[in-house]
């Protein structure tokens, strides 16, 4: 057998001892270091490597956020990371963006893989009658060991004394869901070691570089024609932000108030959406202008300049936006529409950042997309470290008057709030809320639901008690907190 061969094995067996009926927990950090560990067994030379590391440590930082939270952003994550370590293992010359779908090709395509590989072999001439003897030896062994667990189980079955004296051998875990299970595991952990790529699209990828190339064409004309067309286009775009920048500043920064008889929704919502659009587009634009370094040509330095104060007068504009999601967030809730305003308005921000970057440095198109997919990802993994139920159940608690929450919200979150709204109930104000909750969807044909505050939490916890697991595999500090606090809850 070859090392992978026995790598594979490995993990899919800690595949199904971990993962088999349980929840996400220290499960996920020890079988992430299971596979960086066989890994670097298998290649020692990966610890040398930058862009392998980045990947491992997305992969730690990601899983050490599940024991923590437990969340699905931090599983996702989790999963992504793996993902571009299994492609870096394997090729680490692609970029992540291609690793990813490289990635996700080779888990897709696994099964049928798995037969190719496997007539590949069969075809493969055996070096030497030594291997023979060895491979027969383990096949031997296997069927031994199948064969054995077989008779044990049709033994315990026929005797209820044989099945006494060896109950301390428990094969029940053995079932057709587990070996589906352990299949669906195997595919994985076979895509994630035996990683597979589309030689076309990775010899292309290979081939694009992260420089712009000085193109020396005969029709200049052409060129200076769009470098003319876009220094007029990017005067307007930056008087038209100048205007827009000086009413925000002037109502945001220093009245800290929207405008009369603007709706926090439009000035927030609506206008994130249109504020993003336009950069895209005018960052595609830039694409086009910025294919090919034309630095001689006429206009170049002139539409350069203008590029860059209309990037800084974006990120003017962005604060502005930030700081008017921050004034809806006070006078309503916290929710994750609103952390996602401030995600999109993060990765808008440092999207304009590397733009510049390009134009000044005379990077190419590919640059742009590479670097952005990498520094998406990273902030990803990152924002899985914070656990945004918890957050945003605490900051609405903590700020607001009880009879302002919206608590139908806050129990439509996860369980890693029930704590939090379990503490509600000692407070001296908890009378204002012990009726029916308000509705705050603004449907004012119902604009109360059925169940009050008590009957809610405690369909939250009896939800949370029928999906909880005790065994190991599934212990997280999200959990054991919960538990705590249901315990102190029960008892009182």
């Amino acid at each position: 057998m070859k090392t992978n061969d026995y790598l594979l094995i490995t993990a899919t067996v800690g595949y199904s001892y971990l993962f088999y009926e349980q929840n996400a927990g220290i499960n996920f950090l020890v079988f992430n270091l299971l596979l960086l560990i066989l890994l670097i067994i298998k290649n020692k030379q990966l610890i040398k490597q930058k862009k392998w590391l980045w990947a491992a440590g997305m992969v730690l930082i990601s899983s050490v956020c599940v024991f923590f939270h437990s969340s699905a952003l931090s599983i996702i994550a989790n999963f992504s990371s793996l993902l571009l370590l299994s492609a870096f293992t394997f090729n680490i010359k692609t970029s992540g963006i291609f690793s990813f779908l490289f990635s996700l090709f080779s888990i897709c395509s696994s099964f049928i893989f798995i037969i190719i590989d496997a007539i590949t072999r069969a075809q493969t001439k055996i070096a030497s009658e030594g291997n023979t003897k060895k491979d027969y030896k383990f096949i031997a062994i296997l069927m031994v060991l199948i064969l054995c667990i077989l008779f044990f189980i049709m033994y315990k079955n026929a005797n209820p004394l044989f099945a006494e004296n060896t109950k301390w051998l428990n094969f029940d875990f053995i079932s057709f869901s587990w070996l589906v299970f352990t299949f669906g595991g195997f595919l994985l952990v076979y895509a994630f070691l035996y990683h597979k790529t589309i030689p076309a699209v990775k010899k292309w990828e290979n081939n694009l570089s992260l420089t712009t190339k000085y193109d020396v064409d005969s029709d200049t004309k052409r060129f200076e024609t769009e470098r003319f067309s876009g220094a007029a286009l990017f005067v307007f775009l930056n008087l038209m932000l100048l205007v827009l920048n000086f009413g925000d500043i002037k109502s945001i920064w220093f009245k800290a108030a929207l405008p009369k008889g603007v709706d926090h929704s439009d000035f927030v919502h609506n206008g994130v959406g249109m504020i993003i659009l336009s950069i895209i587009i005018a960052t595609s634009l830039l694409m086009y202008l910025y294919r090919k370094n034309y630095t001689s040509t006429k206009y170049s330095s002139a539409l350069k300049i203008l590029i860059l104060i209309w990037v800084i007068q974006n990120l003017i504009m962005l604060f502005s936006t930030t700081c008017r999601n921050q004034i809806y967030i006070e006078s309503f809730n916290f929710t994750y529409k609103r952390v996602g305003v401030y995600v999109w308005l993060l990765l808008a921000a440092i999207g304009l950042i590397i733009v510049s970057l390009k134009i000044i440095k005379e990077k190419s198109n590919w640059f742009l997309v590479k670097t952005n997919f990498a520094i998406w990802f990273s902030v990803l993994v990152l924002s899985s470290t914070i656990n945004w139920d918890l957050l945003i159940s605490r900051y609405n608690i903590n700020n607001k008057p009880l009879n302002n929450i919206d608590f139908y919200y806050l129990f439509s979150l996860s369980d890693a709030n029930i704590p939090e709204l379990i503490d509600v109930l000692r407070r001296k104000d908890f009378i204002i809320i012990t009726k029916k909750l308000k509705n705050y969807t603004n449907n004012y044909n119902d604009r109360y639901y059925i169940d009050d505050y008590t009957t809610l939490l405690k369909n939250k916890i009896n939800h949370y008690i029928s999906n909880y697991t005790n065994d190991w595999q599934s212990f997280d500090l999200r959990d054991m907190r919960i538990t705590n606090s249901i315990i102190n809850y029960n008892n009182k």
